[in-house]
């Protein structure tokens, strides 16, 4: 980062701007906190992608606005701060309620990440430390028709979509920040694919024969947006040399129907198939195709009997992934780690948690990287604490401990401390 980005990010933390927010959202009163806020199960309830009250309204919105600071004071290449921004304008509209197609629905949304990389410009990690690190530029991200068959049990959606918000998944992993909590390593390491922040066109299918079960599977073009080409995704450019990927998932929902009396938890296992060529990493022959397996499990593991009808109790999570070692820079992944909502008696809708990550390099990678470099893996120690101040505020003190930045770079282990504010309206 320059000196000019520098001083931009000191005048904002000395800013009236910064100190007025961060005040007027601890200034809202303590019982709107408590009695305003939304019962929370996990964080992925309170970072919801579309506006709620779609199903009673025409049209609905949603604005948020991600604002945080982080900084690494020891480790990586060097040390340093910077300030990171997000705004997410979303809006949807209920065809049933616009002109009587029962089941049918629009939703277009637009992003626009602000703010210089910590990742790329001190801690050279591999992960990418916040998942609202992006390439700075406006753009439209989603744009698809959605239509509900027979009660709601089939589902088809089509048009502009990004694959994480509905693939890969795990509820209670939504609290960090870290990115690899986000997107499996192992597929955002190893192809062009729609994440965040970048979408791709696509059709969607999802099945729900059941309360319990569920199967969904996406077929997307291989063109997905980036810095330098269709930065805006304004563009639809579909040829075969792009290539295809396709994603398969089945979801299984244990004590979440209404009455249910045991620990709610969900268990996932999906896969995925690129249809493009990847080189070998040890000979350069291409291959042709690649793809991978994943396995999620979100489970309560104890809750407390709240009288106030809140949430309180401890969950556990964990990820897997696994890839074909000679064309992919990851082969192996894992996350997991613990949330506790509610864990102070007078915040019945914060949320505690800690987490890590490890995220193995293949091992032909390291030969042609650097081979003198005996480390093989990159690994996050990430605790985070989510104070929901109120239904459209929240504040998330938040510390990282990356081992081995980058994996097969001489970095130094770096800790890294942040603090981001969230918006939603």
């Amino acid at each position: 980062m320059n000196c000019e980005s520098k001083s931009k990010s000191r005048a904002f933390l000395r800013s009236p701007l910064a100190l007025t927010i961060c005040l007027f959202c601890a200034a809202g009163s303590r019982a709107a906190a408590q009695s305003g806020s939304p019962k929370l199960t996990t964080a992925a309830d309170l970072f919801a992608d579309q506006p709620k009250g779609l199903s009673d309204k025409i049209v609905a919105w949603k604005l948020n606005y991600v604002g945080e600071v982080f900084g690494n004071p020891s480790g990586g290449d060097r040390q340093g701060a910077v300030y990171n921004g997000y705004v997410k304008f979303g809006i949807g509209l209920n065809l049933k309620k616009a002109c009587g197609w029962d089941g049918a629905s629009l939703y277009a949304n637009m992003l626009y990440p602000h703010g210089p990389s910590l990742t790329r410009n001190f801690v050279h990690d591999l992960n990418v430390i916040s998942n609202i690190d992006g390439y700075d530029s406006a753009r439209l991200y989603k744009f698809w028709f959605q239509k509900n068959f027979a009660d709601d049990h089939f589902s088809f959606r089509i048009g502009q979509m990004a694959a994480d918000k509905e693939f890969f998944a795990s509820d209670s992993s939504a609290l960090f920040i870290n990115n690899a909590f986000g997107t499996p390593p192992v597929f955002s390491q190893s192809i062009p694919a729609p994440i965040y922040p970048v979408s791709a066109p696509g059709i969607r299918l999802r099945w729900n024969p059941s309360p319990a079960f569920s199967l969904r599977t996406a077929l997307f073009s291989g063109d997905v947006g980036s810095q330098t080409a269709n930065q805006h995704q304004t563009r639809v450019h579909i040829t075969s040399q792009n290539g295809a990927l396709m994603l398969v998932e089945a979801s299984y929902r244990t004590n979440q129907a209404e009455g249910a009396t045991g620990l709610p938890g969900t268990f996932k296992l999906g896969g995925y198939y690129d249809t493009k060529d990847f080189a070998d990493h040890r000979s350069g022959v291409q291959h042709h195709g690649d793809g991978g397996i994943y396995f999620v499990a979100d489970q309560q593991v104890y809750r407390e009997a709240a009288k106030d009808g809140s949430a309180r109790g401890l969950a556990a999570f964990v990820r897997l992934g696994l890839v074909p070692r000679d064309r992919n820079l990851v082969d192996f992944e894992m996350e997991t780690g613990l949330n506790y909502v509610g864990l102070l008696r007078a915040r019945a809708n914060d949320i505690a948690g800690v987490g890590f990550a490890y995220t193995h390099l293949s091992p032909r990678e390291q030969e042609v990287t650097v081979s003198s470099v005996s480390t093989h893996h990159e690994a996050i120690l990430e605790a985070s604490y989510l104070a929901v101040i109120s239904s459209w505020c929240s504040l998330q003190p938040d510390v990282q401990y990356i081992f081995n930045p980058g994996g097969v770079t001489r970095q130094r282990d770096a800790l890294v401390l942040g603090l981001r504010l969230n918006l939603s309206f």
